[in-house]
């Protein structure tokens, strides 16, 4: 009897080029990578084929990530990489962590292993539909980080309970992980220290949030002229929770910034500007 030979078809393969020239939209991640195929599109594209190959899931568990990287849709594609992206940050930082096998109950995409022994949850805030029809019709779009943390409460207390209560379920602290892709996202504008104001200054924001939520992390990740990912150091950073009922240990993320109670500051270690994944 002959065996039987698996075939996969490999992420970002020829037909899904083809079909990606002749299918996506003007304004999509997409059509950005095809015209520019021959240099940085292709080193783009080669980053992440590289990362999902070694991914530490089997081929049936990453069966939903591929359909998410191969996505015309910029918020389904950018959901897949920045997952892609947070593991790749995990091994060059040092962090010893593995993703979770997807489940029909909702629950973390990764664990990091002990001393830090948590669980963490990557999300994206991507461009508002508001600001994505401005600026197809070539309105401006105002600068208002407002409207940006008012999206971060609405993650957090609808979209991302269930993960914050599987951490607590099982005694562990509960990371949500951030990647920035609003309107002003990588403009110099220290959103960062806007957040941390809110969420750690005079109103204490963490009060909004349920106890389950240990810690924020917030990204400004960015693809370079080159194709290279890479995420900013210096506008990228780490929030504490006082009120936490599992409370990660501090300098867990020591590489970022980082902000405790009473605004306590603590500067990147590290004199480089890019993290480069």
């Amino acid at each position: 009897m002959r065996p039987t030979m698996v075939y996969q078809s490999r992420i970002f393969n020829d037909k899904w080029i083809d079909h990606a020239r002749m299918n996506s939209p003007e304004t999509s991640w997409a059509r950005a990578v095809i015209e520019m195929f021959d240099s940085s599109g292709q080193v783009y594209l080669s980053t992440l084929r590289l990362w999902f190959d070694r991914f530490p899931l089997s081929s049936k568990q990453k069966r939903g990530l591929h359909v998410r990287l191969e996505s015309l849709r910029d918020d389904e594609h950018l959901g897949g990489a920045n997952e892609l992206a947070w593991w790749a940050f995990m091994l060059r930082e040092g962090l010893k962590g593995v993703p979770l096998p997807p489940s029909t109950a909702p629950r973390p995409d990764f664990q990091l292993k002990p001393p830090v022994d948590c669980l963490v949850e990557v999300s994206t805030l991507n461009v508002s539909q508001q600001d994505k029809a401005k600026l197809e019709t070539g309105a401006a779009v105002a600068l208002d980080h407002a409207e940006t943390i008012r999206r971060v409460l609405g993650k957090l207390t609808a979209e991302k309970l269930r993960q914050l209560k599987y951490a607590a379920d099982h005694g562990k602290p509960s990371v949500l992980v951030f990647f920035d892709y609003t309107t002003w996202s990588g403009s110099c504008t220290l959103f960062f220290r806007t957040l941390a104001q809110f969420l750690l200054g005079n109103q204490l924001g963490f009060n909004s949030f349920p106890p389950e939520l240990s810690a924020i992390v917030y990204l400004e990740r960015r693809v370079l002229l080159d194709g290279r990912i890479a995420l900013s150091r210096h506008r990228s950073a780490v929030y504490y929770n006082p009120l936490a009922l599992y409370p990660l240990s501090v300098e867990t993320f020591a590489s970022l910034n980082q902000f405790r109670l009473q605004l306590v500051f603590v500067e990147s270690r590290s004199t480089e500007q890019w993290i480069l994944l």
